[in-house]
């Protein structure tokens, strides 16, 4: 196994550590926070102008195709500027989730415009106090002859206020199996309008564009259904482990750069005549930071490493995204404590990446249940053997 970047993957972190720099400084994150869409437009276009939204899409979808390590590679640089952007829910979960359950005219009708970034997806998934497991979802759809009835409530959804399409689980009553309904703009904002959707806006550390969602009996046509109204969970598991890889990178690219702040700042702060990171209390934080650091990095490109190979990789993702966002909530209370009273402030950075990381270890699979994925898999090989 060969974790050493090609001469084209270092051109492609290069160019995209370059536009993030230029274009979504954390000055700009400052700016988006709480507000809608809640993301640089300017940003997410020229995404789009480069194929970055597509990189993981195929090229029969006019996608770049590349594999998960560039996926990764990406992700991680996004993270390094904490960018907000669709890239996350639409070019990656709803495209996997479309690419591994959909039938071939949803493919070519929604993963070319998801790959130009012209079409923004989003995912609703997870429901108030329900697990991520198959039994946590309750959100239920009634299959008539003619039309579908959509009930439940979603919550964390992100850019619900503007995406161009939701995507939703939900379960059928007739059969009890998992499906995914494909919601367009249009019919969101007649739900809206006729009282069948109601959409809030959902308070969150990151001050993220999160919304929750209520269906009382949605009308929708059966074409809306993917893959003809199949069973999407196995789907479901695939595109989420891709997703958690990109979760994974992304994290390690924000831990990374959090814990460049937190050097900077201890070689530039004095106290007692000397800068603060010649005392050993810092010093060894901040080395035990960067020992994770690599290693929850090598962890997570392994995973990509074995997807890229055709090798099985569910639990390496479910480790990686397990791993790397407990490295970047350290190296977050790392930076915190290095600042002193200066972190808790929010003129300061650390808190920036500090109110990111705890939410981004709790959503899209929380560390209880990557846990309990992880121990099933020990488990059930133990029994194989």
């Amino acid at each position: 196994m060969d974790l050493g970047f090609s001469e084209e993957q270092i051109m492609l972190r290069d160019m995209t550590r370059k536009i993030c720099e230029e274009t979504m400084p954390l000055t700009v994150l400052r700016e988006h926070e709480g507000t809608e869409p809640g993301y640089s437009i300017a940003f997410w276009q020229q995404l789009g102008e480069l194929g970055l939204t597509g990189i993981a899409i195929a090229e029969a979808f006019d996608g770049m195709g590349l594999g998960a390590i560039e996926s990764s590679i990406v992700a991680e640089e996004f993270g390094r500027v904490l960018a907000v952007s669709p890239y996350l829910g639409s070019s990656v979960l709803a495209a996997s989730l479309i690419e591994c359950t959909g039938s071939e005219q949803q493919k070519a009708e929604w993963l070319g415009s998801i790959a130009c970034g012209k079409q923004v997806f989003s995912v609703a998934s997870s429901e108030p106090g329900n697990s991520a497991d198959r039994d946590g979802i309750q959100a239920c759809v009634h299959m008539g002859e003619e039309s579908i009835a959509l009930s439940g409530e979603k919550h964390l959804v992100p850019f619900a206020g503007t995406a161009d399409a939701l995507l939703i689980l939900a379960r059928a009553r007739q059969s009890d199996d998992i499906v995914a309904a494909v919601i367009d703009r249009a019919t969101l904002d007649a739900g809206i309008t006729e009282g069948t959707v109601v959409v809030t806006y959902q308070a969150n550390h990151a001050m993220d564009p999160l919304y929750r969602m209520q269906f009382n009996e949605l009308q929708l046509s059966p074409n809306q259904l993917l893959g003809e109204g199949g069973c999407v969970w196995s789907g479901w598991e695939q595109a989420m482990a891709q997703h958690m890889l990109s979760l994974a990178s992304y994290a390690i690219g924000a831990a990374e750069r959090v814990h460049e702040i937190s050097v900077e700042y201890a070689k530039y702060r004095r106290a007692f005549g000397r800068a603060i990171g010649g005392f050993q209390s810092i010093a060894h934080y901040l080395a035990e930071i960067a020992v994770a650091i690599e290693g929850a990095r090598t962890l997570v490109y392994e995973a990509a490493w074995c997807k890229d190979e055709n090798r099985d990789y569910l639990r390496l993702a479910a480790m990686a995204k397990l791993q790397a966002s407990d490295v970047f909530c350290r190296a977050a209370a790392v930076a915190i404590q290095v600042h002193g009273g200066l972190g808790y402030t929010i003129e300061a950075d650390p808190q920036l990446f500090y109110r990111r990381a705890k939410q981004l270890e709790m959503t899209h699979w929380g560390p209880d249940y990557l846990e309990q994925q992880i121990a099933e898999h020990i488990f059930a090989k133990r029994e194989c053997a």
